[in-house]
């Protein structure tokens, strides 16, 4: 066979080798970028299993960790669980001792005041000296019976025609009331006046100014620290009843001496305005009728007398001066709304550094008080505690005021 033209022929063989070497080339570029390719893809799987193999190793410790932790918190667990059983029953046997003590507690009350209560009118009976039930007619006898019977008070005597009633306390202080016997509870059954400082004392003299019936000048003088007492009281009828009970007490009678007139800024005659038969219930202040309950209810049984009043600082000052005083001095004072006047006349003539306690009761009913100026003069306040319609009040001088230490409740 004849090639026509073998230059062609060599023309394309030489495209065809050179096309051979350009594919061979980029073959062989290829088929090096894929070993390499596939070096890496050994090298990224070998990392992965490598990495895989360290992670799961921490895992099985991890997981051998956490089976130890959880087989440690299922014995603690049981403990637990163990514990608050043993606590729920020590709880339960308390409670069931508890609940004993408390039926034993009601049983033994209920017994104690089913005793009491089957012998109340018993009791009463013997302590009224079986004349309750006159004494019903003119008195609350289950309220003088309490009253008597909480403060070992002895019930002497009753005379129906006199309306008179003798009770014996058990420091032996010999007392008198009528049907009204209000103000001997709050002197002497719930013990008013009662302060530390009287107990402190070595000696001491009273100003009682408003001595009413005489409770609480025999309730001082019953001290012995107590060397003398002065008593005021307005109203002639409460004067007597006074005088009465204090010869009831001779011993006690000779360290009292009493006074019948009252004290104020001034001297002069004033209006009084009670109701009869009711102690501590004499005012000079007409205003004081309008707010204090008794009179209130009363209104139409006030009555309306003269009575005499002296200026405070002028007969105290005579007083410490004749009889030459050098004890403690106590004020006491309740003249139902005449205190302001007098507190303010001894202090206005220097009289007032003359006590070493002032106490008594004020009564609200206006824009004067006995209030905290006191401060001014170097006292000190133990109390002012307010009621309906009173407050009692206490101040002391600076230097006997001892103050102790308060428990606080966050301690």
């Amino acid at each position: 066979m004849r090639l026509k033209n073998p230059y062609k022929l060599i023309d394309k063989a030489n495209s065809s080798f050179n096309l051979y070497l350009e594919i061979h080339d980029k073959l062989k570029e290829f088929i090096t970028s894929y070993e390499n390719n596939q070096s890496n893809m050994d090298n990224l799987i070998k990392s992965i299993t490598d990495e895989y193999a360290k992670n799961h190793e921490i895992y099985i410790h991890n997981q051998k960790e956490i089976l130890l932790l959880l087989d440690n918190l299922l014995k603690n667990d049981y403990e637990i669980k163990n514990r608050l059983s043993q606590i729920e029953e020590v709880i339960k046997d308390y409670q069931n001792k508890v609940i004993n003590n408390q039926n034993f507690v009601k049983s033994t009350l209920k017994e104690t005041f089913d005793f009491f209560n089957s012998d109340y009118d018993i009791c009463k009976r013997y302590f009224f000296n079986d004349k309750e039930n006159i004494l019903k007619n003119y008195l609350d006898t289950d309220e003088l019976f309490k009253m008597c019977y909480f403060n070992d008070i002895q019930f002497l005597s009753y005379s129906p025609a006199e309306n008179r009633i003798l009770l014996k306390t058990k420091e032996g202080i010999i007392l008198g009331t009528n049907n009204r016997f209000y103000t001997l509870k709050e002197v002497i059954a719930f013990d008013g006046y009662a302060i530390p400082q009287f107990y402190q004392f070595n000696d001491f003299v009273v100003f009682d100014i408003g001595m009413n019936r005489g409770y609480s000048v025999l309730r001082f003088a019953n001290f012995d620290s107590c060397k003398e007492v002065y008593g005021f009281e307005i109203d002639d009828n409460t004067y007597k009843i006074a005088l009465d009970n204090l010869n009831l007490n001779p011993l006690l009678k000779d360290k009292i001496k009493t006074y019948n007139f009252g004290l104020s800024d001034e001297d002069g005659e004033v209006d009084l305005y009670y109701l009869d038969g009711c102690d501590g219930l004499t005012t000079t202040v007409k205003s004081f009728t309008n707010v204090q309950n008794e009179f209130q209810i009363n209104r139409s049984k006030i009555k309306i007398k003269k009575g005499k009043v002296k200026k405070a600082s002028n007969i105290i000052l005579d007083i410490l001066k004749k009889d030459n005083i050098d004890s403690k001095i106590v004020l006491k004072i309740d003249t139902e709304g005449s205190e302001y006047k007098i507190i303010n006349d001894l202090i206005d003539n220097g009289l007032i550094t003359s006590f070493d306690v002032i106490l008594g009761e004020g009564h609200i009913f206006s824009d004067e008080e006995i209030d905290d100026n006191l401060l001014n003069f170097g006292f000190k306040k133990i109390e002012k505690i307010i009621y309906k319609e009173t407050y009692s009040f206490c101040y002391v001088k600076q230097e006997h005021f001892k103050l102790w230490p308060v428990k606080r409740n966050n301690l």
